[in-house]
């Protein structure tokens, strides 16, 4: 995969800012830098968040987040780095994951000084991981009727721990809600009751 290209003033703002810290990330001098990682990643993407899949095409730019997988705050050392950076949108970043490492294999500080292997996280790495190897988003629509669903594949670790580490059974039924009207309930509608058998499956 190509690496992302800076100029020479931006390789320099962000000498900077990692000489200040995390804390500089959010400085004003570094929008240009983020600007450019963000599209980049969006594209690398095909437009989905990198852990929940929802389609953010049609997001508004300020809903989505520039997401370090190790937090910034954790390891200044790789606020930068490609490998650790990825998009995803405001509910999985700052809802879900903020500054928790839990989903690393081992202790932060345990970790070897090549940490971009994918048997050190416990989640679907965006960048070291094939989602769809482990995690499936499955979307069935009828009319306005939509319904979601998260399919482990092949019986998947990661796929299993990512499903509960940012709670995707919570989108699963906010979707069966949303089509039900917004009542938590069984399914009482036959067509939604079709969609949701074909999911299963």
């Amino acid at each position: 995969m190509a690496r992302i290209s800076f100029a020479d003033d931006e390789i320099q703002e962000m000498i900077r800012v990692y000489n200040h810290g995390h804390s500089e990330w959010s400085n004003i001098r570094v929008a240009t830098i983020k600007e450019k990682i963000k599209s980049e990643k969006i594209k690398r993407q095909d437009w989905f968040c990198c852990y929940c899949q929802k389609d953010i095409y049609n997001e508004y730019n300020l809903s989505l987040d520039i997401e370090h997988i190790i937090p910034k705050s954790k390891l200044k050392k790789h606020l930068f780095t490609t490998k650790n950076l990825s998009v995803a949108c405001k509910r999985c970043n700052m809802k879900i994951k903020k500054d928790d490492v839990s989903f690393l294999v081992i202790p932060l500080e345990s970790l070897p000084k090549r940490i971009f292997r994918s048997k050190y996280y416990r989640i679907i790495h965006p960048n070291l991981d094939n989602y769809t190897n482990h995690l499936i988003r499955d979307m069935r629509q009828s009319g306005r009727n939509i319904i979601v669903k998260y399919i482990v594949k092949n019986n998947s670790e990661k796929g299993f721990f990512t499903r509960e580490y940012f709670k995707l059974y919570e989108l699963e039924r906010a979707s069966f809600n949303n089509a039900q009207g917004g009542t938590v309930r069984e399914i009482e509608n036959p067509i939604l009751m079709e969609l949701f058998e074909k999911i299963s499956k």
